[in-house]
């Protein structure tokens, strides 16, 4: 009895300090990411850091000192992402982002680039069915057809004629030295 009343209090205790702790970091995340900016900074070693960011007017300045790197924001290039990573959703705050590479002061537009290829092209390339029958639409388009429509037998048959004119050729060809001789045996000429 004495162990369920223990048990049970411990548990209450940890409930009471989880909830605590839950409901102190969602203040604390409220209370850091007013009035800030989250940036991804591409570095020349292609490592990726996040820093959360107080804006002054339209730029940012990363570091102290006097040779801190500054960089410009502008909303147009601005996205939306949850702070703190890694923490719950529920806990999470949503901040203005930018992407910065180290060395270029203006932030990378990430809707503002074009793709050669979008994902569902890639998808329908990638895709051996949809490829036959996209060359398959192509041939009837263009009138072309299939050599020997996929007939074997006539394939086949074709292969034999040629074999048999080879061969043909070749024994004509072997015996023409041979067809002078009985011209003049039998005296024709």
């Amino acid at each position: 009895m004495v162990i369920v009343k223990s048990l049970g209090t411990s548990l209450g205790i940890c409930a009471v300090v989880l909830v605590i702790v839950l409901v102190g970091s969602m203040f604390w995340v409220r209370a850091t990411v007013r009035d800030k900016i989250y940036s991804y900074i591409l570095s020349e070693s292609k490592q990726l850091k996040g820093k959360l960011l107080k804006p002054k007017s339209n730029e940012v300045i990363v570091g102290s000192g006097d040779d801190a790197p500054k960089f410009i924001i502008h909303p147009s290039k601005q996205f939306w992402s949850f702070w703190p990573p890694g923490f719950p959703r529920f806990v999470q705050e949503p901040i203005p982002t930018y992407f910065f590479v180290e060395g270029n002061a203006e932030p990378i537009d990430p809707y503002g680039q074009k793709s050669l290829i979008s994902p569902e092209a890639l998808r329908k390339i990638s895709d051996e069915a949809m490829l036959k029958q996209t060359w398959k639409d192509v041939r009837e388009t263009l009138g072309i057809k299939t050599a020997f429509g996929g007939n074997k037998l006539l394939l086949i048959l074709v292969l034999v004629a040629i074999v048999a004119s080879v061969a043909a050729a070749f024994i004509a060809f072997s015996t023409s030295g041979q067809l002078e001789q009985i011209i003049q045996a039998l005296g024709v000429a």
